[in-house]
């Protein structure tokens, strides 16, 4: 027997992939500030966490049956308040963490962007041909890194649904990636809402090319300016 030249039992042997929804962790108070808070441990504001409690209605709505953060506070705190409102398993792991942000940790935004030729402006446009002053990592390296993990989801929890909360740079590098953008998107790709959204995994074959931490051939290295 078969369905559009596809037999039942090729139909049984295809991997049953997950259902993936993305969010960004709710609000800090260095969100509230303006600061680059990327690898710098920071827990949510009360703001913050009320905002994770508001959210907790649509999501419900999404038949989440699993959810995996980063380790940072904020994101884990975010995920526990929908883990615990829908009752569901929470895992976390590294692999969703910040991009480093190196020296600009800390530092408010509109600092960042009053420089002339602003290093953070030029990045932002393309982070892929610009490296952040004191980071460990490339935003190529970083991109491998959340694929990895969303490959690891892929296999755990086939034919689940599953919801990953992160942090809004590292879901955007990961956004170019499965859409195959070229890193001059990134900023179109950020999504500065805390509410879920979801993607299509259908057709990644997680081969993007990764530069090593500290190989630098293909990225312009500057001083801060």
């Amino acid at each position: 027997m078969s369905i559009l030249g596809i037999s039942l039992r090729q139909m049984q042997e295809q991997p049953l992939l997950p259902t993936i929804y993305l969010a960004r962790h709710c609000k800090t108070a260095w969100n509230s500030e303006g600061r680059v808070q990327g690898t710098i441990d920071i827990e949510l504001s009360p703001e913050g966490t009320h905002d994770a409690e508001l959210n907790l209605p649509a999501i419900r709505e999404l038949g989440i049956q699993q959810i995996i953060c980063s380790t940072a506070k904020r994101a884990m705190q975010t995920a526990t308040i929908y883990a615990q409102g829908l009752g569901v398993p929470l895992q976390s792991s590294h692999r969703y963490r910040e991009l480093d942000h190196g020296e600009w940790e800390g530092q408010r935004i509109e600092c960042l962007l009053s420089h002339p030729n602003s290093l953070y402006e030029r990045w932002m446009k393309d982070p892929g041909a610009v490296l952040i002053p004191g980071s460990s990592e490339t935003a190529f390296a970083a991109q491998q890194r959340i694929l990895e993990g969303l490959r690891n989801i892929s296999s755990t929890y086939r034919g689940k649904t599953v919801l990953l909360v992160g942090h809004k740079h590292i879901l955007a590098l990961l956004s170019c990636a499965l859409k195959k953008y070229p890193l001059s998107q990134f900023k179109n790709e950020i999504i500065e809402s805390t509410l879920p959204y979801k993607v299509s995994i259908e057709r990644v074959q997680f081969d993007v090319p990764v530069l090593q931490v500290g190989h630098t051939s293909a990225l312009k290295v500057e001083s801060h300016s």
